[in-house]
């Protein structure tokens, strides 16, 4: 009976550009999640109420021809809110927009002054690191804009292989889709780890998945750096399968040993040995997905003496096997 429910109010915070997909899908979770809830006794339901609000004066918020019928923000007694990424192409794109949205910041200062949970996805986590309110917390966001999002926020301790990340109340995921574990993450959350595994499966979503790192194209990630660090970058991807001295690529790149550490870690966040590291698995990813050569020969072209050290490399950097890599992003037979 729905006098015996539980109500459970998750705020979802509508604003321009905001990437209509976070702002609906979550809306479709909750939904299967309370046909779902009906299966328990009456006294035992939970009920997820989502509700579109808005930071600003007008009520209804238009979005490439989507009418959201939001209500304000202030004063609204909510258990969770959800903020939707940012629509755009580019980090600078991020940039533009945040310095338009004043009154959302201002409106999540007052709503996180409170303690209450915030959850945002993709790139949103920029906008609550706006804020401040992310500073000495860890976070994650959409793995492209690590770099952008590391040299815009230093003081936020970024963790871009996690698919969510949780520091006290709040709550941050990786790229686009993953506003929908965010909202199984909430499902989860208010009414248990059984209803979130029925949610997934009715959503043929990977209830376990936990990480982005098999997803992420170093060569895509925004603000790789410095001309140092790019004038390194060729250079050692011609040599991936060879050996290398710190002396060789320093004075390759005109610059003292010294300078092109600190060059690396203020731009990528590595040295340059964890660097050509992730430039290997790169190419072990390119040739895993492209092409059915043997691992053994696969080890050689990216500079492994054997499978096994490829293997091991490989595994902490993408969190799951070669093997398993190709099976999932390889070529088919």
């Amino acid at each position: 009976m729905a006098t015996s429910q539980h109500i459970i109010r998750i705020g979802i915070l509508v604003y321009p550009g905001c990437l209509l997909s976070g702002a609906v899908v979550p809306r479709d979770v909750f939904s299967i999640a309370n046909t779902l809830m009906q299966l328990r006794p009456p006294g035992q339901q939970i009920r997820l109420e989502p509700v579109w609000l808005s930071a600003r004066d007008q009520p209804v918020e238009n979005q490439h021809g989507l009418s959201f019928a939001t209500q304000p923000l202030n004063g609204q007694q909510l258990d969770a809110l959800m903020l939707p990424g940012i629509d755009h192409q580019s980090a600078y794109d991020i940039t533009e927009r945040i310095a338009l949205m004043t009154q959302e910041q201002l409106a999540l200062r007052d709503y996180l002054s409170q303690g209450k949970l915030l959850i945002a996805s993709c790139s949103a986590t920029c906008l609550l690191a706006n804020t401040g309110m992310l500073d000495g917390k860890r976070a994650t966001t959409s793995w492209w804009l690590a770099a952008y999002f590391r040299q815009q926020y230093p003081k936020v301790i970024l963790e871009a292989e996690e698919l969510i990340v949780q520091d006290g109340n709040l709550v941050s995921s990786g790229g686009l889709t993953s506003y929908i574990d965010l909202a199984l993450w909430l499902v989860a959350h208010f009414c248990g780890e059984t209803l979130r595994q029925l949610c997934a499966k009715m959503l043929v979503i990977d209830a376990n998945r936990n990480s982005q790192a098999p997803y992420i194209a170093t060569a895509m990630i925004q603000n790789q750096g410095h001309i140092v660090v790019e004038r390194a970058r060729r250079w050692l991807n011609k040599r991936l399968d060879q050996p290398w001295l710190m002396g060789e690529l320093a004075e390759h790149c005109h610059t003292s040993q010294r300078t092109l550490l600190r060059r690396f870690q203020e731009n990528v966040g590595l040295s340059p040995a964890q660097y050509v590291q992730q430039l290997r698995i790169e190419r072990a990813k390119a040739l895993l997905e492209t092409t059915k050569i043997s691992l053994e020969e696969l080890a050689g072209r990216c500079g492994y003496q054997d499978v096994s050290s490829l293997s091991k490399v490989f595994k902490q950097w993408t969190q799951i096997t070669p093997k398993e890599y190709r099976q999932r992003f390889g070529l088919r037979s």
